[in-house]
């Protein structure tokens, strides 16, 4: 599994701060077979949305280890 990047630590510590973490686990474990189709989403948003940050998590919803590698760091495994 992929070694989390200082960018998935910020959002953990979010996501644990307002005590969602389990929650996003949880939602990013059950809508994996969708994560294509939400890429392809922000991909299409993305003149509206902006790039960078759009196309970064456009990139980690494609990414089923990578999805699943910051769930375990959600879930500290």
């Amino acid at each position: 599994m992929r070694k989390p990047s200082a960018e998935w630590n910020k959002w953990a510590e979010t996501f644990s701060h307002f005590g969602v973490e389990g929650l996003v686990a949880w939602l990013l474990e059950i809508g994996e077979p969708l994560m294509l189709v939400g890429a392809q989403i922000l991909y299409m948003g993305q003149p509206l949305l902006g790039h960078n940050r759009v196309v970064n998590l456009a990139h980690f919803l494609e990414d089923k280890e990578e999805t699943r590698a910051f769930t375990a760091l959600l879930r500290r495994e």
